[in-house]
């Protein structure tokens, strides 16, 4: 009796179908699963690879696009100009700066900031073109168009240190050879003009609003009142001149 208790005691009961199949169903799902994230990380490392090799190359070849950007502006910004002899008109020697992007390009591979603020780049040089030509046909004028240049070294030295700040980010993030420019620092040259022309516009409006044209305008009423007092002040002298004098 003790051997048979002994017996049923340390006998395991046979597994059911639905065990069998559920732990089929298990190993099955969970391998899949295990499948599934593999197959989805090697995607992922794969397009990080290509994004970042694509972002690289399309770095270096921006840069160079850049550089030149920065040196066509500081080209601008220190235009000696030139007088006509014939006219006294006094012109550019510089060409307008320009950059050029193709469409093409894996634009993608870069953060929005950064895609967004090279691709506005021909659109602040078209900006800054149409602001000169206002300057040039309603501000001072010839002979010397003061504010024509004026306003062009403004806009080409924004656009110019941003040119500069963007290659410097390009060389950061992207391992982009920086340019040695040597004793050449055409950010310091940018940031002086931008301080000259804005402390000359300062003084301008200072000095406009002193000018008579500038001056607050008189209520019509008001100027009514002090033509009739100085028509009557007027009468009054006229009155004491007629007075016979004993």
């Amino acid at each position: 009796m003790s051997i048979f208790e002994i017996t049923i005691g340390h006998s395991a009961p046979p597994p059911t179908l639905w065990t069998t199949i559920l732990t089929g169903l298990a190993v099955a799902l969970g391998g899949g699963i295990v499948l599934f994230l593999l197959n989805w990380l090697r995607e992922y490392l794969m397009n990080k690879w290509k994004r970042k090799t694509e972002a690289e190359v399309l770095a270096f070849s921006l840069a160079t696009e850049l550089d030149r950007l920065v040196s066509d502006c500081y080209e601008v910004v220190n235009d000696p100009q030139w007088e006509d002899p014939q006219t006294g008109i006094w012109e550019s020697t510089v060409g307008t700066p320009t950059i050029a992007l193709g469409d093409n390009l894996p634009w993608a591979s870069f953060p929005k900031s950064l895609h967004y603020r090279i691709r506005a780049l021909p659109m602040k040089i078209d900006a800054a073109v149409k602001s000169c030509a206002a300057e040039a046909e309603y501000g001072d004028g010839p002979p010397d168009y003061s504010d024509y240049f004026r306003e062009r070294e403004l806009r080409f030295s924004w656009i110019g240190l941003e040119a500069t700040a963007l290659r410097f980010e390009l060389s950061k993030e992207y391992g982009v050879e920086y340019l040695d420019r040597g004793a050449w620092e055409p950010e310091e040259s940018f940031k002086g003009i931008i301080r000259k022309i804005e402390k000359q516009k300062e003084e301008l409006a200072k000095a406009r609003k002193q000018h008579p044209f500038f001056l607050p305008r008189v209520p019509l009423e008001e100027l009514e009142k002090r033509r009739a007092a100085l028509g009557t002040a007027l009468e009054v002298a006229r009155a004491t001149v007629k007075q016979p004098v004993w």
